[in-house]
């Protein structure tokens, strides 16, 4: 299965062509491209809508996109495969990157590969920065003269070429917090903390006033950075909450943008407590009873953020966790012995392997802490399916209070 990958730069861009291609550290206008792990910034097309039906034979497809403008954004081609029916074709396949009419010489950014349910990802690490308003044309080819099977799909040769014109846009201006209470889950703006987040309120939330309500902070995963927090509607807890009224916890669920683990960065984490704080200064949130949980990266973040305020939270939930790369057992772990901690992983990941999160784990045990770590052998990275999809955390976090 194909999965293009394209982004655009500055309007047309006047510079002549670089000798030999765009490489790393030229620019495009004003757009600075740079080579880096693709998989650690967001991607053109979790943002953007191409037509993904099954395109077996060589086309030319158009697509037009708008998004927020972000501080840095991957735009290499990529492909997704079966490992046993296509290892042996990576190497048929000739790509190009065009950006703004300028070609991008993909051998000088190089690729990775990762490995995922049954499949590896090639993807070439092209990522733009210093990114500026305005409309940007990308566009990505592959070709080869044999067919190919990709374990999915018969492909037949030719070009197969993929246009897009991504326009970036200034980011939407959203409330700040307030608070006339609104039951259901909105997004918002605090201009104390810089942060855009979605925000949960139950539906008998205020109507006893004297009541105090837990609070659950939810660390978005690694492909919903960006500056626009409506993307966050489709990461599993804030997607619950679209259709559910009656969920016993206030919750929020900020959104960061930044480069690899960006959660455990110190300027995250103090906009995260300046958010909390002013949370709590305008709806009735109960101290002793706030949760944080987070998938992916943000499982990392619940790591890193627990760590440094091992007195604040009432309970931590990973799920996907892990911490460092590679990955490590910090020398100060047991400062979290007397916080309870439910760690999720799946044992099919094959991107944060779960012996990464049951080494923390273990290590809190060694030290007389309260952690304990669910695998479930059926999920891989996508362990937060049956992890918030379920009632069961959300009982033991209610369980959960800071003495």
């Amino acid at each position: 299965m194909l999965f293009v990958i394209i982004l655009g730069a500055c309007a047309k861009a006047t510079l002549e062509p670089v000798k030999g291609g765009i490489k790393p550290g030229d620019k495009i206008g004003d757009i600075t491209l740079a080579k880096d792990n693709s998989f650690s910034y967001q991607m053109i097309w979790d943002l953007c809508e191409f037509d993904w039906e099954i395109n077996t034979k060589p086309h030319t497809s158009t697509t037009d996109c708008s998004i927020p403008l972000l501080s840095n954004l991957a735009v290499g081609p990529t492909w997704y495969a079966e490992i046993s029916k296509f290892a042996s074709n990576w190497e048929a396949i000739s790509w190009e990157l065009n950006i703004d009419g300028y070609q991008v010489s993909l051998e000088d950014f190089g690729w990775d590969e990762i490995d995922a349910s049954g499949g590896t990802w090639r993807i070439w690490n092209v990522i733009l920065q210093n990114l500026s308003y305005g409309t940007h044309t990308i566009r990505i080819s592959w070709s080869f003269d044999t067919v190919l099977n990709d374990g999915v799909h018969i492909y037949q040769p030719g070009n197969y070429n993929f246009i897009t014109n991504v326009t970036f846009t200034e980011k939407a201006a959203y409330p700040p917090p307030s608070s006339a209470a609104i039951a259901g889950q909105h997004t918002y703006t605090s201009q104390k903390a810089q942060l855009d987040f979605l925000f949960y309120l139950p539906g008998e939330y205020g109507k006893d006033p004297q009541m105090k309500w837990p609070l659950i902070v939810y660390l978005h995963s690694a492909n919903k950075r960006g500056a626009n927090p409506d993307l966050l509607r489709d990461e599993p807890l804030p997607k619950k909450l679209e259709t559910q009224h009656d969920f016993p916890f206030i919750v929020v669920s900020p959104q960061g943008d930044g480069g690899y683990e960006f959660w455990a960065k110190d300027d995250m984490i103090n906009s995260l407590f300046i958010l909390l704080e002013e949370l709590q200064s305008v709806y009735s949130v109960d101290p002793k009873r706030i949760y944080l949980t987070g998938v992916d990266m943000g499982g990392n973040g619940v790591w890193e953020i627990g760590l440094r305020r091992p007195d604040y939270f009432a309970a931590l939930a990973p799920v996907g966790g892990y911490i460092g790369h590679p990955f490590e057992v910090p020398k100060n772990i047991c400062d979290l012995k007397d916080v309870p901690v439910w760690a999720f992983h799946g044992r099919k990941d094959v991107m944060v392997p779960a012996e990464a999160e049951q080494r923390l784990v273990d290590a809190l045990v060694a030290c007389g802490g309260d952690a304990k770590l669910t695998i479930n052998p059926n999920y891989g990275h996508d362990i937060e399916i049956p992890t918030y999809g379920e009632p069961g955390l959300y009982d033991w976090l209610l369980e959960q209070s800071r003495k």
